[in-house]
């Protein structure tokens, strides 16, 4: 038996579980062939899933922890290198979660797609972060006209800032006419999404801190943002580090199979694990009755 299904076999026996490769999008064809890998053969009592993905589909995220969490009774998830956006979302499903030292969440981005572009997604993210610029910058410009005239002047309070209004909308307005009410619109529902999709996983094992998803949901600057292990345990309960043997198994699935493919691959090695058993006793009972043992009292 190879080193991989050796690690398999131990991580299989630690947890009592079946193990799981999930590497690439987020998708539907995820959740299918996950739903195949699951009804394959009778299932363990819990499921070990090492994740490798940069995020993908919301509802496939939702329609995977929860076909994951119907089938058995405990989830791990392993994160060997990178888990952001929709994978984050799957993450709340989880019984615990276990981080290597390379391993890395991101936020619940969401990500909407580019007018007059094909195949190309900006993050919800730098639109709510804009948003938050411009008010800052709103109010920082309102303040500065407004102190500025009544000082300089010695015009009424209420002048200066009728004064100061009027330069602030002046300088303002061409701005905000650029922003587009059925974008803002398209990234309030998808936040209302993740919400609602979080709380529901949430509720499995109630892995998540009081208000960490709605840190992860508008939290944070940008969609690429680190969330380490240390940080991970400011948001989620059960976290830990890998141990040795699941560091070097992670590592190992990660160099089989990478997070940016254009379509997920997805295994259930626990199976893998059983054939190549069912194998090596096929050929040894082949090397048996091919090699029969001589009667010594011939």
């Amino acid at each position: 038996m190879n080193s991989l299904m050796t690690l398999v076999e131990q991580i299989a026996t630690q947890h009592n579980a079946d193990v799981f490769y999930y590497a690439g999008p987020i998708s539907r064809e995820g959740y299918d062939l996950i739903t195949q890998c699951c009804v394959a053969h009778v299932p363990k009592k819990n499921a070990c899933l090492f994740l490798a993905t940069y995020g993908g589909d919301a509802d496939a995220a939702y329609r995977i922890a929860r076909a994951l969490r119907h089938n058995y009774e405990k989830l791990h998830i392993f994160i060997p290198r990178e888990c952001k956006s929709a994978g984050t979302l799957l993450l709340i499903g989880a019984t615990s979660l276990i981080i290597s030292d390379r391993g890395e969440l991101g936020p619940l981005d969401v990500q909407l797609s580019k007018p007059d572009e094909i195949f190309e997604r900006s993050s919800g993210l730098d639109i709510m972060q804009s948003l938050r610029v411009l008010r800052e910058e709103t109010l920082s410009f309102f303040t500065r006209y407004l102190i500025d005239i009544k000082v300089g002047s010695g015009i009424t309070a209420r002048t200066a800032a009728e004064i100061a209004c009027k330069l602030t909308v002046g300088v303002f307005s061409p701005i905000y006419a650029h922003i587009d009410p059925l974008t803002l619109g398209e990234v309030q529902r998808a936040i209302a999404i993740a919400y609602e999709y979080g709380e529901r996983l949430d509720n499995y094992d109630h892995n998540l801190k009081p208000d960490a998803l709605a840190r992860l949901v508008t939290g944070y600057p940008s969609h690429g943002f680190v969330v380490d292990r240390k940080e991970a345990r400011d948001l989620f309960v059960n976290v830990r580090a890998t141990e040795p043997n699941e560091e070097q198994f992670g590592e190992m699935l990660y160099q089989h199979a990478q997070p940016g493919r254009d379509i997920p691959w997805v295994s259930n090695l626990t199976i893998a694990l059983q054939s190549e058993i069912n194998h090596t006793e096929d050929e040894n009972e082949q090397t048996q009755c091919t090699n029969p043992k001589t009667d010594s009292s011939s």
